[in-house]
């Protein structure tokens, strides 16, 4: 479905009040997905047309005052079910959010969020569906190795780096994920065999660990990033060029 000749002109609806907003968004999703957008500024008018013309790929609603916005995602979720929908909670305890979830969304974020949370919510929830690039400077998948011992080499290490058992697994997990983002449940499935639960901090604490052997071992050159409320994700620095260093 996604990226379909009959969805082409409206793979991303953006439904937001401000203009401002849908610019921001529109922008947003054309780098991410070279996607275009088409803005609504209310919901009652973003369900009329999907109820004229079909659903998109990809529903945005963004609204300060959110009436009609449960409507339009069970509207949309009906007709549809592949669409995925993404609703923006604007009050500051989550009041909608268990509504919106309800009608259908597949994810709600809060605000304050980056554009590096929403692209990895986008990649968490619909995957290799999604055309998409994550914004931010290239960034190149680290050149390191493990070996039987759990010790961790790179291609210019001067020694290696000691991982204990469960850094090893987590590590390993991470550098075979060729810098894509590995969620917390992910890792808890593989090493544990268990569903991750919520709030359960074990992978942190390992984390916290890698990141300064590593930083001990390598300097700043390979990232263990924390993506919020969606994982871990691990890749090389590139090396800067002396060009890059002229004023």
């Amino acid at each position: 479905m996604f990226g379909s000749s009959a969805m082409r002109r409206q793979n991303v609806i953006v439904v937001a009040e401000e203009n401002a907003k849908q610019a921001k968004l529109a922008a947003f999703f054309l780098a991410c997905c070279g996607w275009g957008s088409l803005p609504f500024a209310t919901a009652v008018e973003a369900e009329q047309y999907i109820l004229l013309h079909g659903n998109p790929c990809l529903l945005m609603i963004s609204l300060a005052q959110p009436e009609g916005a449960a409507d339009l995602i069970r509207t949309s979720r009906v007709s549809t079910p592949e669409s995925l929908i993404l609703f923006v909670d604007p009050s500051s305890d989550g009041v909608f959010a268990a509504e919106m979830i309800l009608a259908g969304a597949d994810d709600v974020l809060r605000e304050p969020y980056s554009d590096r949370e929403l692209t990895a919510r986008l990649w968490l929830r619909a995957g290799s569906r999604l055309p998409i690039t994550f914004p931010g400077e290239e960034k190149r998948v680290a050149r390191l190795k493990i070996d039987e011992e759990n010790r961790l080499t790179g291609p210019d290490a001067t020694e290696a780096v000691q991982l204990t058992p469960m850094e090893r697994e987590i590590m390993c997990e991470l550098i075979r994920s060729g810098g894509r983002i590995v969620t917390r449940d992910a890792l808890s499935r593989r090493i544990d065999n268990t569903m991750w639960v919520y709030g359960d901090r074990k992978f942190d604490v390992h984390i916290t660990k890698i990141r300064k052997k590593l930083r001990d071992a390598f300097g700043d050159r390979y990232v263990v990033e924390t993506v919020r409320s969606a994982g871990y994700s691990f890749y090389e620095v590139p090396l800067r060029k002396p060009s890059d260093f002229a004023t």
